[in-house]
């Protein structure tokens, strides 16, 4: 990633992962789909309020996104937490058992 687009990068990623398209992310947070689209090439940087209302919208926060651990997550890995994220507890229960036995 340039230095100079890490978080266009970033929400970009993050928004890939969450399967929006630039229009649903705009909709959602009352923005032009070439605001975001600016963000996410680098021509422009969100404010914080901008940001916390985008990340939002893709259900995480600042302190997740700015960590270094997702910095380095796949984004299908990403696609899988997000999953994850909306089973019921017994579907995790399961779906935790299942992944222990393909490991093995």
């Amino acid at each position: 990633m340039e230095n100079s687009n890490v978080v266009g990068n970033k929400l970009r990623k993050l928004r890939k992962a969450k399967n929006y398209s630039t229009q649903q992310l705009a909709d959602m947070v009352n923005v032009s789909q070439s605001y975001i689209s600016r963000f996410e090439n680098g021509n422009a940087i969100p404010n914080v309020d901008m940001l916390e209302r985008i990340l939002h919208a893709l259900e995480t926060n600042l302190s997740t996104f700015f960590s270094a651990e997702f910095e380095e997550m796949p984004q299908d890995l990403l696609q899988l937490i997000d999953t994850v994220k909306k089973l019921s507890h017994e579907a995790r229960v399961k779906l935790n058992e299942f992944l222990k036995v393909m490991v093995e």
